[in-house]
């Protein structure tokens, strides 16, 4: 079981793959329902959405301080 943010959980089967640091794990799915499959996608997309958002977000305001900042 797989928990995910504001989507509740994703079954599946699982297979664990050669950790990258001792913080990540990286895996991938051997099985996923068809449902879970969709709504882990959906979760991924807004993830994916909100990172983009908050990036052109901090971009802007990099670029407000350089407008004001005093050469």
């Amino acid at each position: 079981m797989f928990l995910i943010q504001g989507g509740g959980s994703v079954l599946g089967e699982a297979q664990m793959l050669s950790p990258m640091s001792w913080e990540r794990q990286p895996f991938r799915f051997l099985t996923l329902h068809e449902d879970d499959r969709t709504r882990l996608q959906c979760a991924i997309q807004s993830r994916l959405a909100q990172t983009k958002r908050q990036s052109e977000q901090r971009g802007r305001e990099r670029e407000q301080m350089e407008n004001f900042r005093a050469w």
